[in-house]
């Protein structure tokens, strides 16, 4: 799994996700997530279109995540999930709580908007 950051402004922070968001891939990347989005305290858009797998600890960090930026007036967005992770996003709830673009320059205007 790895993570790289796209772009950064005052309102957000752009970052990508590559490979499987499965025990092993969360964990190699979850503190690296929690520093570029959680400890900025801006809004984050992360771009899925490289993740092949989505499971439930990927959930879990995407909602402990989102939960914690909450708490700052911040949002987690997530953007251009491949379809069988979408439908993992769709099945488990998770688009209720965080919100999920179809294309990067909607959730970039998202996140300017409410930053």
């Amino acid at each position: 799994m790895e993570i790289k950051e796209i772009g950064t402004d005052d309102s957000y922070t752009h970052l990508a996700l590559i490979g499987r968001l499965d025990v092993v891939g969360v964990g190699d990347v979850e503190n690296k997530f929690i520093g570029y989005t959680v400890s900025r305290k801006k809004n984050a858009v992360v771009d899925l279109a490289g993740v092949s797998f989505l499971g439930s600890m990927g959930i879990r960090l995407f909602l402990s995540s989102a939960k914690a930026l909450d708490l700052e007036n911040k949002k987690l967005i997530l953007v251009n999930p491949k379809p069988l992770v979408q439908e993992v996003l769709e099945t488990s709830g998770i688009t209720n709580l965080i919100a999920l673009e179809d294309n990067t320059e909607a959730a970039i205007l998202k996140a300017k908007e409410s930053a």
